[in-house]
């Protein structure tokens, strides 16, 4: 079973599922235009609103498709096309106005100049967007909760009509790395790479199907990933895309530790991530996401080892560690004291300013290092909640020099073990912690790390306060 969670253009979530067993056969949920947007709907489809089936003729072309299995292609460089494409989009819309979730472009080859076409004179973008573009009006104007998630598509093809462009195709097919693989973590990583610019200015990444654990794809190839593949895998998804998309078989129970990953990196959030080593590394592996909030700026640094080489003697796994330049890699000052701290391993990894060297990761695994400034009080430098640290679950954030008290807004997730870390700077020392809805925190103080754990009874925000 397929579980996605993507932004939407008003930032809430948009969830739907596809198929079962990992299959991409039926993937229509909403309202999908894989198959019945270009030629005409398959047997499996879900018809929801008028078909295509029924449009005339002359709305297609006169040729049938060699990639997509002899169907038949609609003609949108033909105003009858278009006009009935427009009523269809909007009786499809219409009364959904609350509903979230999305609707599907596929492939832009699909929208390829053919011969044959009413005007021959429209380019294949031309075309493209004479069918898209009912689509994205319909649901601004009908739908406005509702995303345009595309497919693969040519990335200047989708300007203006799509909300999540999905950046591999079909990689929910395994782990393997190397050149020449096929829907696998490859094509995902390269993908994703290659468009990160677009990401958040024109739409948002979807780096396609993720797996924790179990893989059975509609290629033929199933299987299972160790621990270490599922953490890399879905850490990158977190952390370079802004869509959560599960391609996992889900047809047995799942070990304690996928389900805490699942947990750990959705939903996404507003923020975008960059790859540092995009022309330096094939595929990248250093990726930094600057956070910027009313409160506070930060980033989220992750530093992957997608594979697992060894050693000239082959006895000992090769790990991997670099050195970055605050100002040129991490877009921060160079003048400033940053901390630095792992969200895993839960440990301080300490301070650095003008470069930061990561500590070695092992093979099929990644640190995700939250990067703060150091200041003259005491600051929050991580919570448990989520990768992207402190992005998703705090509200609000500041420091009362007069009251030595740091205060702040958690979202909470009710029975959720929740942890704030704090870096504590010579001359102060934590005496106490004051929550709302009358939990109870614990104060634990290893050198310069603060930590304050709770379990929140309810969803409810907690406002804390911690005393100096």
């Amino acid at each position: 079973m397929d579980f996605y969670w993507g932004l939407g253009s008003g930032g809430g979530g948009s969830m739907g599922f596809y198929g079962s067993g990992g299959s991409t056969s039926g993937r229509f949920p909403e309202f999908d235009l894989n198959t019945n947007w270009a030629a005409y709907p398959s047997t499996s489809s879900t018809q929801q609103g008028r078909s295509r089936v029924n449009y005339p003729p002359e709305c297609f072309l006169p040729i049938r498709t060699v990639k997509y299995g002899g169907e038949k292609v609609i003609d949108f460089s033909n105003p009858l096309a278009i006009k009935l494409e427009r009523e269809r989009a909007v009786q499809a819309m219409t009364g959904r106005e609350k509903e979230t979730g999305r609707v599907e472009m596929d492939f832009a080859d699909w929208w390829d100049k053919w011969p044959g076409q009413f005007d021959p004179y429209m380019t294949s973008m031309e075309t493209y967007h004479a069918g898209g573009m009912p689509w994205r009006e319909a649901i601004d104007k009908y739908a406005p909760r509702k995303v345009v998630r595309s497919n693969m598509n040519v990335v200047d093809h989708s300007y203006g009509i799509v909300d999540i462009c999905r950046t591999s195709e079909d990689a929910d097919g395994g782990y393997e790395m190397g050149d020449g693989w096929k829907h696998l973590l490859t094509e995902s990583i390269l993908g994703t790479a290659s468009r990160f610019f677009y990401s958040g200015r024109v739409f948002w990444l979807d780096p396609d199907g993720m797996h924790i654990y179990k893989f059975q794809s509609s290629y033929g190839s199933a299987g299972k990933f160790d621990y270490g593949q599922a953490k890399v895998n879905a850490m990158f998804h977190a952390i370079a895309g802004n869509a959560i998309f599960l391609s996992d078989a889900l047809n047995e129970k799942y070990p304690d530790d996928r389900i805490e990953l699942l947990k750990r990196i959705s939903p996404p959030t507003m923020d975008v991530a960059y790859p540092v080593d995009m022309f330096v590394r094939k595929p990248a592996q250093i990726w930094n996401m600057p956070v910027e909030r009313p409160f506070g700026n930060w980033a989220v640094l992750a530093v992957f080892n997608y594979i697992n080489k060894y050693t000239d003697n082959g006895r000992e796994p090769l790990k991997f560690t670099t050195k970055l330049n605050a100002a040129r890699d991490l877009r921060l000052d160079p003048n400033k004291e940053y901390i630095v701290y792992e969200f895993w391993s839960k440990k301080l990894i300490g301070t650095f300013k003008g470069t930061f060297t990561n500590p070695p990761v092992n093979p099929y695994d990644v640190g995700i290092y939250s990067i703060v400034e150091k200041r003259n009080s005491p600051v929050l430098i991580s919570t448990s909640r989520h990768v992207r640290q402190m992005a998703f679950d705090i509200k609000d954030l500041a420091y009362d020099g007069s009251q030595r008290m740091l205060r702040g807004v958690s979202r909470a997730v009710a029975g959720d073990p929740y942890q704030l870390r704090i870096y504590v700077p010579d001359g102060f020392a934590a005496k106490r912690v004051e929550l709302s809805e009358g939990l109870a925190g614990t104060l634990k103080t290893e050198g310069n790390l603060l930590t304050v754990d709770f379990t929140p009874a309810t969803g409810k925000d907690v406002d804390w306060k911690v005393y100096f």
